[in-house]
Order: C-alpha cells, then sequence, then structure tokens
C-alpha cells in the first residue's frame, strides 16, 4: 500500500509509505477519494511525512487532489516527533456542518524549532524556518523563505530553495559547514573574525553570497 489512510477522532492521517513513489501514492489516493467521496468530504487531513519526505510541490499537489475530489485539505503536516507545520487555508467543518466555500492550496506557516539542531537533524520547511538554538556541524536546515537562527550556525543552511534569491540568513554567528540561497553555493572562511554586535546576514550581492556582520 503506497499510503496508509488513519481515521482519528479529528480526521484522518495520511502516511506514505517510505519506499512508494510519489505517482503510485497520487494514483491510490486518487481511486481511493473517488471511491469513497462521502466518506472523506470535507475532511481535516494530517500529512504524517516522518518516514518519508516530499517536496512542497508534491505536499501542494496531494492539496490539490483532496479538495478536487472530496473539498477535504491539509491542516497539518508532520516533519519529525517533535517538528510539525500548520497550514493555512484547510481549517474545515466537519462532514455534515454547513461551509460556502471550497479549501484553499496550501500556504505553510514558518516552521519554529525550539531547540538545538544536532547533527544528523534535518529540518525542511515550505516556507520560513525560526532555529530558537544553534545548528550544529552535520545539521541541515533547509526552507523556502529565510532562515533565522538565534544562535550559532555552524551545519548546512539552504535558504530559498525553491529559487528565491531574496531569501536570507540570519544568524548569531556564520560558521556553517555549507551556506547555500536558491542556486548558489558557498563555504565562508575558517579562522578568526570580529564578534558581531547583534548578528550577521547572508545574502546574495552581485550574484555570490556574502556574509555581513552587524
Amino acid at each position: 500500500m503506497p499510503i496508509q489512510v488513519k481515521a482519528g477522532r479529528d480526521g484522518f492521517t495520511l502516511v506514505p509509505h517510505p519506499s512508494a513513489s510519489f505517482d503510485s501514492i497520487m494514483d491510490y489516493m486518487r481511486r481511493r477519494l473517488s471511491e469513497s467521496r462521502d466518506f472523506f468530504h470535507r475532511s481535516n487531513m494530517i500529512l504524517d511525512l516522518r518516514t518519508r519526505h516530499l517536496g512542497s510541490d508534491e505536499i501542494q499537489a496531494l492539496n490539490n487532489l483532496l479538495v478536487e475530489l472530496s473539498e477535504a485539505g491539509l491542516i497539518e503536516v508532520k516533519i519529525s516527533d517533535d517538528l510539525s507545520m500548520s497550514v493555512h487555508g484547510s481549517q474545515h467543518k466537519r462532514a455534515g456542518s454547513p461551509s460556502s466555500s471550497i479549501p484553499s492550496p496550501v500556504e505553510a506557516c514558518p516552521v519554529i524549532v525550539r531547540s538545538t539542531c544536532r547533527s544528523g537533524a534535518r529540518v525542511v520547511s515550505t516556507s520560513d524556518c525560526v532555529i530558537l538554538g544553534d545548528v550544529n556541524p552535520g545539521a541541515e536546515v533547509i526552507a523556502a523563505g529565510d532562515i533565522i537562527v538565534f544562535g550559532s550556525l555552524r551545519g548546512v543552511a539552504h535558504a530559498g530553495a525553491t529559487g528565491n534569491r531574496s531569501a536570507r540568513i540570519w544568524a548569531l554567528s556564520i560558521e556553517p559547514n555549507q551556506l547555500r540561497i536558491a542556486d548558489l553555493v558557498a563555504v565562508p572562511p575558517r579562522g578568526s573574525k570580529p564578534t558581531p554586535k547583534r548578528y550577521e546576514i547572508a545574502e546574495i550581492t552581485e550574484d555570490a553570497i556574502g556574509v555581513t556582520t552587524v
């Protein structure tokens, strides 16, 4: 089964199989929704991605399918045991409740991580990402928008991952393994540098990534 559909008190949880292709997931959901339109009508859906990563375009496509076939939609995307993101435009009433609108496409809230990201951690956001702690070497943070680190950035950070060259990376100290903004990559030089008064900002200037100490 490419994706499990688990019924809960407040709706359904969708759990993609770790090895399932996205096409097979979409085919299964299309068939399941078509066969049980009334059962899933206007249901709240939670997408559990703790064992199977989906890109923002794939999440959008899945949400559009839910809207099209059952007027259902995603209200939450779980990324890990401690990290999830709410979804705007998909807060639906349960079946039988009056409603005058069809849910709108998925729009993600910023992802907020309230701890240090340790080696091996991977945080993905389809919007901005805020880390309330350090990003240690071996950790990776990827966001479609800005990345803001209230601590030291020493891992890998990729802002503007969907191609947004206006995205920025903010941190109290930027000493990463690698910086990426949109399609550009940089590895800042090692060694001593002035202590920032408040924070450092990495952004694209003249087709290159530069770091400014503020």
